[in-house]
């Protein structure tokens, strides 16, 4: 029984230390968030945050007009061509 407890041990602590890693990275993406951003939700939407952060929710414009409010820790990121550019490689937009 001891033997069976020391094998899966370092199984459930790896798998406790890497959740942990992720939820800090996702709140640290969160703060740094700011009106304007241009995020991508975990469900493929793009859009621009139009308002702060606040609560549970915030606010996004995926269309001139269209406004959704989406749960905060569905936002996955800044989109990527909000990254800014090297001169190496030209922005999508600059390429038509």
């Amino acid at each position: 029984m001891v033997l069976m407890l020391m094998a899966f041990l370092p199984v459930i602590l790896f798998m406790f230390f890497s959740s942990r890693s992720q939820q800090k990275k996702q709140k640290d993406m969160e703060s740094k968030l700011k009106k304007g951003d241009r995020v991508v939700t975990q469900s493929g939407l793009v859009g621009k945050l139009v308002d702060s952060i606040e609560g549970r929710h915030a606010k996004l414009e995926i269309a001139p007009g269209v406004k959704v409010t989406i749960l905060r820790t569905s936002i996955s990121g800044l989109d990527a061509e909000e990254t800014p550019k090297s001169k190496d490689e030209p922005a999508l937009a600059d390429k038509k």
